[in-house]
């Protein structure tokens, strides 16, 4: 069974989820951005930068001023935010298999030694396992389209530009997260 984590190459992108109030944060490795779903908008920080706010309408606002817009601008930061939403949904899906696997893990120990038969547990674990990464996987393949929507609005959006620091993350790395 491959770790998780072998999904996301050191330079891809993570997405933390905040459990209680539902929302996501996706942080570059290098700390210096985060996108951040808060209050019906998304919020963009970029160490250096204001911060940057857009909403499902596809508006965007940077340091609390509005972005005046052409429609196919606001188009792409439609799809930006649909897809930010969908990380999340695919983050907030990886979580709970991932605690579920592990209520099962437990169970499966708990039964195997109690019946003796060890051999069992790393089988009934692995299938689990499978679960999670394809969940981990989606995240990972949300990641891909994520950046490519990022850069198709910093192309089109010079105001953007300096809020598009995704990096390195592609179908090729998701792909070798698998071996």
């Amino acid at each position: 069974m491959n770790p998780i984590f072998k999904i996301f190459p050191a330079t891809a992108l993570a997405a933390l989820l905040a459990g209680c109030n539902g929302g996501i944060t996706i942080s570059d490795d290098s700390g210096m951005q985060s996108i951040r779903v808060h209050d019906g908008s998304i919020a963009i920080h970029r160490s250096g930068a204001p911060e940057a706010d857009v909403t499902m309408a596809g508006d965007l606002s940077i340091d609390g001023k509005p972005v005046a817009l052409a429609p196919n601008q606001r188009d792409l930061l439609k799809q930006f935010y649909a897809q930010v939403m969908l990380v999340r949904a695919d983050g907030i899906a990886t979580g709970k298999a991932g605690a579920s696997m592990a209520g099962h893990a437990i169970g499966a120990v708990a039964s195997g030694l109690a019946h003796g038969d060890p051999d069992s547990i790393g089988p009934a674990i692995d299938a689990r396992a499978k679960t999670v990464e394809a969940k981990a996987m989606a995240i990972c393949n949300d990641m891909v389209a994520l950046k490519a929507r990022q850069d198709a609005i910093a192309a089109a959006l010079p105001a953007f530009k300096p809020y598009a620091s995704i990096k390195g993350n592609n179908k090729t790395d998701c792909e070798k997260g698998q071996d």
